[in-house]
């Protein structure tokens, strides 16, 4: 299968989908887009608002203004009525620990707590501030009317990209700092999308969101000859939890189309095992 092929294919898909879908991959060994679909729409960010909170966080610590280490009481006011990191009632909690359930758990009671830290207007000081053009924090995850929520915080498939990209090749902050970041999304627990239908043991980094009316994921395939990029955004203000399936599904094909394309090169798959204790984005060597 080439790329023409590819493109048709997961054209195909996306037609076939109902909402609005957008789509972006990236080969970062070639620096080659081979495909994308209306990368530059800008959609409701769901759980992809969880990015900029965490690269604003990380940037108060490239700027000596918080500490991995300082803690805050998150008080029950704070918790959200789902939470299951925070069930355990009010407690102390460090920058980190809130950072990871943020993004390994995908915790909106973390995220909720790091806007109150960091503020909203410094979030989207650092959206432009790193290239994040049509990405805007407005308003907490979660604790607001969901149209709130939806119709304030925004963002696009080429502004994920630009994010992950910054941290895999370690130019978007200090490299200490991308190597953090970077783990904590290969360490992110949701497989309903991009790895459904994927059974070898491979390494991703990745942020899902399935929440409301948005289906989202997006993050980088460590591949043992080649790391890629892979966002794919679908809205749809009418989604059910059947549609939410569908949407899941749909992804896990797209995923599926371009990791096959790269299984049919010899040795594509990774097969030393993951040291987690290896700085970020050296296991594939």
């Amino acid at each position: 299968m080439d790329h023409q092929q590819l493109a048709r294919i997961m054209l195909d898909e996306i037609h076939a989908a109902n909402g609005i879908v957008s789509v972006i991959y990236k080969d970062f060994d070639t620096g080659s887009i081979p495909f994308q679909f209306a990368p530059d729409y800008v959609v409701p960010s769901g759980n992809m608002a969880k990015i900029p909170i965490l690269l604003a966080a990380l940037t108060r610590i490239a700027e000596g203004a918080m500490t991995f280490e300082k803690c805050v009481i998150v008080p029950n006011l704070w918790i959200n009525y789902d939470s299951v990191a925070f069930e355990r009632g009010q407690m102390s909690y460090s920058i980190d620990e809130l950072l990871s359930w943020m993004i390994v758990a995908n915790e909106d009671t973390a995220a909720n707590v790091l806007i109150e830290i960091l503020g909203l207007p410094y979030i989207n000081e650092c959206c432009r501030r790193f290239g994040l053009v049509n990405t805007r924090v407005e308003c907490r995850l979660g604790q607001t009317k969901v149209q709130d929520d939806i119709r304030l915080n925004v963002t696009t498939a080429q502004d994920t990209m630009t994010f992950f990209e910054g941290i895999f090749r370690n130019t978007i902050l200090t490299r200490p700092l991308c190597e953090y970041a970077g783990r904590l999304f290969l360490r992110h627990r949701n497989h309903s999308g991009f790895t459904r239908y994927i059974c070898d043991d491979i390494y991703t980094g990745r942020l899902v969101s399935d929440r409301e009316t948005v289906c989202h994921e997006a993050g980088i395939f460590y591949l043992r000859y080649v790391d890629y990029f892979l966002a794919i955004f679908h809205s749809n203000p009418d989604f059910t939890p059947e549609g939410i399936l569908v949407s899941q599904r749909m992804r896990a094909r797209l995923s599926n189309i371009i990791y096959n394309y790269y299984l049919e090169r010899e040795d594509a798959i990774r097969s030393l095992p993951y040291n987690p204790n290896a700085p970020y984005g050296e296991n594939r060597y």
